[in-house]
This record gives structure tokens, sequence and C-alpha cells, in this order.
């Protein structure tokens, strides 16, 4: 069979593979400090996370699975986003509700979170030397690229 110019141009190649599902347990309302992301493992978090995730009121949450997918290749996070859609942000207790239970992962796990000012990309790694999870949050409109590898962690 012979695809045609308009078959072949519909041919969308994913820079997203899924991998697996994790199963966040329901969280209860809370007011975020730096404690409670102690609590989930954060030992160290730029001033960004710090000022866009600390003290925000987040509502309780229902039992929820997400979607751990593995990145293809350098992409920025506008195609990330584009190829998610709706299922690209999880909420910010989800979030710590997920570096909890995976604790000493030697994963780096890309997050979409909305925060004081929008929706920001959040990086989690865990450091050995530090016995706790690294997080970055950088705009997800900027110019930078995420490697290939990294595991972007959204709804199912």
């Amino acid at each position: 069979m012979v695809m045609t110019s308009r078959q072949a141009s519909e041919v969308v190649k994913s820079i997203l593979t899924f991998l697996r599902t994790v199963r966040v347990s329901a969280q209860p309302a809370v007011t975020t400090s730096e404690e409670y992301f102690e609590e989930a493992g954060v030992v160290w978090a730029n001033d960004i996370f710090q000022a866009e995730f600390y003290g925000l009121d987040l509502p309780a949450t229902k039992e929820i699975e997400l979607a751990v997918r593995k990145l293809e290749e350098v992409s920025l996070d506008a195609s990330i986003l584009a190829e998610l859609g709706d299922k690209a942000e999880i909420s910010v207790s989800q979030l710590c509700a997920f570096l909890s239970e995976n604790r000493e992962s030697s994963e780096w796990f890309i997050f979409y979170l909305n925060g004081r000012n929008g929706v920001w990309a959040v990086r989690a790694f865990w450091f050995v030397g530090s016995g706790g999870w690294f997080v970055f949050a950088r705009s997800v409109a900027g110019p930078n690229g995420w490697g290939q590898g990294r595991r972007v962690v959204s709804q199912v």
C-alpha cells in the first residue's frame, strides 16, 4: 500500500512513551510550607519553586493514577504540553505524594504544576549525597529543553 502525501502528513511521531502508572492516595486539604515538602523528602528547592509553591492553600484531592512516560528525544515544554494536552498538569499535593512514595529513585522526573503565577515545569531528582529530592521550577515559556530519557509524570 502506498501512502498519499496527505496520509503521510497525518502520521505523528510521539515524543513520549508510556512506562507505567502510579497510584497516589487521596490527599487532605493543606497549606504548603517548607516542612510540608520536607515530609515528602525534598531537601532543596530553587527560589522559583519556593516563591510559586510555598504557602499555597491546596484543596483535598481524590485517589488518582498518574502516568509515568519516557521522553524519547530532547524536547521543549511546549511540545510535551501539546502532546499531553489536558492530562499534563497534576496538583501540588499529588506531586508531594508521588515524591514521598518514590524516594531514592534513580529517575529524573518532570511535572507540570499550577503555582501562584500559572503553570510551571518542575524537575525533581533524588540526590543520594543529600538523601533527598532536589526540585527546580522553571517557566514553561522558556527556550530550555529537557533531555532524552527524562520521565514525565502526568494524569493518565
